[in-house]
């Protein structure tokens, strides 16, 4: 009753879409999109896709493995099943587990995510031995509405300071070159995420798919901070960075906010964030989403001052198959988390 086929580019994209929305409606997943992240895949890094059809439904359920091209480890691989919730229960996520396996080349740590109010996706988990080593807290917040005026200190204290913040757009337009420099900011401040995982640094070529050339990257809702006096060899004048994605049902994401360490402590990472905001609520939509991690507290404080509100987190589950241990992950260490 379960026929297990290898994915087919591009006519499963539109199932696919269909299959990932049924599973979690609340990030809804276009085939355009799919098809975008898969054009944009770098192919030195190691990917399997399959598909399970039932008996007179025909594809019901995806499964993906690959290598981890954001934390490069050899033998580490990202997991994904996604059954439709109409066919679950029927050993289907099950029979495509077992295929994912045989498709692994020494396979040494297996690695999963899943939103933690999705319980059947623990079970399935934990059932195969995987432990929780991480958790994503994210945050949303509705723009409508949102009064800008009791922040207008903070754009004031910018410009004492002797920085500017500017629209990514309106820099790529003065100068093409200001891109490679966004790149080696975003490295800079990428690596200061505490995601629990040590970073592999993308090619520019890589980073341009995956970031500024994404069709629902937009340049005008991004925000750079920079300090005229400063002539950084890789990033000149650029010390901070806010980026914002826009999904076609109207929401917004927020991929990156931060700024050089030395540049820290100015209400310049709240500044930016809030142009971002205020360019949302300017365009007539409203909601904007962003995920934090527990070691980074003040982040998350300071979105939740904005009036973020906490939503359920992302999970994230390892297993080791190298005879190693998942160190689990402990809530306690991080303080108010």
């Amino acid at each position: 009753m379960i026929r297990i086929r290898p994915f087919h580019k591009p006519q499963d994209f539109a199932m696919a879409a269909e299959i990932l929305n049924a599973i979690t409606p609340e990030w809804p997943v276009t085939p355009e999109m799919l098809a975008h992240w898969d054009s944009a895949h770098d192919p030195k890094y190691f990917r399997s896709e399959w598909v399970a059809e039932y008996a007179g439904a025909g594809v019901v359920a995806l499964a993906h493995a690959g290598e981890d091209s954001f934390a490069y480890e050899p033998g580490k691989y990202w997991l994904g099943l996604e059954v439709h919730p109409h066919f679950q229960r029927r050993g289907i996520g099950k029979a495509l587990y077992r295929h994912l396996l045989e498709q692994l080349k020494d396979p040494q740590k297996l690695v999963a995510n899943f939103p933690e109010n999705h319980p059947e996706s623990r079970r399935f988990a934990e059932k195969r031995g995987f432990v929780k080593e991480w958790r994503r807290y994210e945050s949303r917040l509705r723009t409508q509405g949102f009064e800008f005026a009791p922040y207008a200190h903070l754009e004031q204290r910018v410009q004492e300071e002797g920085l500017e913040i500017k629209s990514l757009a309106e820099l790529l337009e003065a100068d093409a070159k200001v891109a490679r420099k966004l790149y080696e900011l975003d490295w800079i401040l990428f690596q200061d995420v505490p995601m629990g995982v040590q970073f592999t640094k993308r090619s520019f070529e890589q980073w341009m798919k995956e970031e500024l050339d994404d069709p629902h990257f937009v340049a005008e809702a991004c925000f750079v901070a920079l300090d005229p006096k400063r002539h950084d060899p890789l990033t000149g004048a650029l010390v901070g960075y806010s980026s914002l994605m826009r999904n076609p049902a109207r929401f917004w994401v927020i991929g990156m906010t931060g700024v050089l360490r030395e540049y820290r402590g100015k209400g310049l990472a709240k500044a930016l964030k809030l142009r971002g905001m205020r360019y949302v609520q300017a365009h007539g939509e409203g909601e904007v989403r962003t995920f934090n991690d527990p070691p980074n507290w003040p982040m998350l404080q300071m979105n939740l001052s904005l009036g973020f509100q906490r939503q359920p987190s992302r999970l994230r589950f390892a297993k080791r198959l190298d005879g190693g241990l998942v160190e689990p992950f402990d809530e306690a260490k991080y303080a108010g988390s």
